[in-house]
């Protein structure tokens, strides 16, 4: 009997350093995330608080992160130096019109390198991971000179052309995305569909896009937060045309008054300008993030 009972307390022990290590790592990542999320949320915290701030608020030493003073007169300027709807309403036309051809375009040549096996395919897959690693910096010049010769550039077109043909800003990840979740379906759906008689576009359009769905959105969002960031492209090829990520430079100064106290304002509506433009993200990525979530644990490039 007393044996048995040290073998409890001895099983008892193990038990109790077993579930303490467990909590205490429990404890360890709770705080780990906590630190993660203030250095990420403190700086988006700050420009909210700057943002209904008045420069009054600023000089009183009393006031932290609660403004004495709220004004919403910092977003009224932002909102006219950004441009206003005019300029918003285009930027969201395009950048819908280039992530729609984004995910189109890399989801077919996702869908091609994955499952048609080939010398070429292997080639252009090679291709497409060495515009993944090159700077997109070094093909400015020929697009621009490409551009300026047949007269498309301060139009929409450029920006349309790289989406379709899968040459535009980060396109290479896109297909790199899209294949690598297409290459972890399982073949026994393509070959029951080649059974019943369907062709590989019909077994693509009705077997294999609807399971693609997820990923399909996530290469949206990403496509839509860099293209609406966008300050490379669009200054290249659409100098003359206004966007947000064209006049986000006008925040940056005041021509009405060069004094401390208008330093001062600029960085408040700067603040303020901030807000208006991240607002769209995040309320696309808050609609979005099961999709994104799932679709990268799926995609085969974790675990």
């Amino acid at each position: 009997m007393s044996t048995l009972t040290k073998k409890e307390r001895k099983f008892d022990k193990v038990k109790f350093k077993k579930y303490s290590l467990k909590y205490v790592i429990s404890i360890v990542r709770l705080i780990f995330l906590i630190g993660m999320s203030f250095v990420v949320l403190f700086p988006l915290f700050q420009k909210i608080v700057f943002s209904i701030m008045t420069s009054t608020d600023l000089y009183d030493a009393t006031v932290s992160y609660i403004p004495k003073h709220l004004t919403t007169a910092n977003y009224a300027a932002a909102w006219q130096k950004l441009g206003g709807i005019s300029v918003i309403l285009r930027t969201l036309g395009l950048t819908v019109a280039c992530s729609l051809l984004n995910v189109a375009c890399a989801t077919l040549v996702g869908y091609g390198l994955a499952r048609f096996k080939s010398k070429v395919t292997d080639t252009i897959f090679l291709v497409v991971i060495l515009a993944l690693v090159l700077p997109s910096d070094l093909l400015f010049t020929t697009r621009y000179m490409l551009m300026t010769a047949t007269g498309l550039t301060d139009t929409w077109v450029p920006m349309l052309l790289f989406s379709a043909t899968c040459t535009g800003f980060k396109a290479s990840l896109y297909i790199f995305l899209m294949r690598q979740f297409f290459k972890g379906q399982p073949h026994a759906l393509e070959e029951a569909a080649y059974v019943d008689g369907a062709g590989p576009l019909k077994t693509f359009i009705s077997i294999m896009l609807p399971g693609a769905v997820s990923m399909m959105i996530t290469i949206f969002l990403f496509s839509f937060v860099w293209q609406w960031l966008d300050s490379s492209y669009t200054s290249i090829f659409m100098k003359k045309i206004e966007l947000i990520s064209t006049t986000y430079g006008k925040l940056n100064y005041d021509n009405s008054d060069t004094s401390a106290l208008s330093t001062l304002n600029v960085s408040l509506t700067k603040a303020a300008g901030v807000i208006i433009i991240i607002s769209p993200l995040v309320a696309l990525y808050a609609f979005t993030q099961r999709y994104f979530v799932e679709s990268i644990s799926r995609s085969g490039l974790v675990g």
